[in-house]
C-alpha cells in the first residue's frame, strides 16, 4: 500500500489537469484510499499515473558504443 501526497496529477482519461491530489496504490492498481503502508511525499512534483519515460541515455559515459548502436 503506498499514498502518494502533495504532487500535482495529470491523468487525461480521468479529466485531471494539474490538481494537488493524493494517489493511492494497492496489489499493483491505483485505489480510492489506502490504510497505512508507505507514504511518499510528491509536493512541488508531477505525479503521472501510468505513464512510462521512454526517454533514455544509450551510450552511457562513452561515445563509441552510441556509434556502434546508431545505423550508418
Amino acid at each position: 500500500m503506498i499514498r502518494i501526497t502533495g504532487g500535482k496529477i495529470y491523468d487525461p482519461a480521468s479529466g485531471i489537469n494539474g490538481e494537488v491530489r493524493d494517489l493511492c496504490i494497492e496489489g499493483g492498481k491505483f485505489v480510492s484510499s489506502v490504510i497505512g503502508g508507505r507514504t511518499i511525499d510528491a509536493t512541488g512534483m508531477i505525479i503521472f499515473p501510468g505513464g512510462v519515460d521512454v526517454h533514455t541515455h544509450v551510450a552511457g559515459g562513452s561515445i563509441n558504443f552510441a556509434r556502434a548502436m546508431t545505423p550508418e
